[in-house]
């Protein structure tokens, strides 16, 4: 049968299979680079918002500081109830940060923050007691030692600010 088709119809086929063969690969590649935009677009959606969530529980963390050494200095308790609405603060930014982890080693980390900050709210809590009830030197001694949960905390904060900036760069 083809070879009963004279040059010219043949030429003219060719070239209109390959015209349509062209346009539905490009018509194909169209669709997929929306498609691709739209599953890049999610995943850096959910990203930066576990971003900004560490990134907020890290600053909530950070807010804290000082407020029991200015307690011990001057004894003024507006100094812990400053503390004390930084404190939910906190506690606000870390149920975010569990709700916007979306793997278990996310998850895991946010669970591992706010264990140590429960840790770190008992120490601190003992020092504010200290503190009230006259006993500074005692105090003082564990105030210290609360410190560096507080430095554990930022580390694991930074840490986990960390991973999101990461996964954002890879996407």
């Amino acid at each position: 049968m083809w070879a009963h088709i004279n040059l010219r119809v043949r030429i003219y086929l060719i070239l209109a299979i390959l015209v349509v063969v062209t346009s539905l690969g490009g018509l194909i590649l169209v669709r997929y680079t929306y498609q691709m935009e739209d599953v890049l677009s999610s995943i850096i959606d959910k990203d930066l918002a576990a971003f900004q969530s560490a990134e907020d529980l890290e600053h909530s963390l950070v807010n804290q500081k000082g407020f029991v050494s200015y307690y011990f200095m001057d004894g003024d308790p507006k100094w812990l109830r400053q503390l004390g609405e930084f404190r939910q603060i906190f506690k606000q930014k870390i149920s975010e940060a569990l709700v916007h982890a979306n793997t278990p080693g996310q998850k895991e980390a946010a669970e591992q923050i706010n264990k140590e900050y429960k840790l770190y709210i008992e120490g601190k809590d003992r020092v504010i007691a200290f503190y009230t009830s006259g006993k500074k030197e005692v105090g003082l001694k564990l105030h210290e030692k609360v410190r560096a949960h507080y430095f554990k905390i930022l580390d694991l904060c930074a840490g986990y600010k960390d991973f999101h900036k990461k996964r954002i760069l890879q996407a």
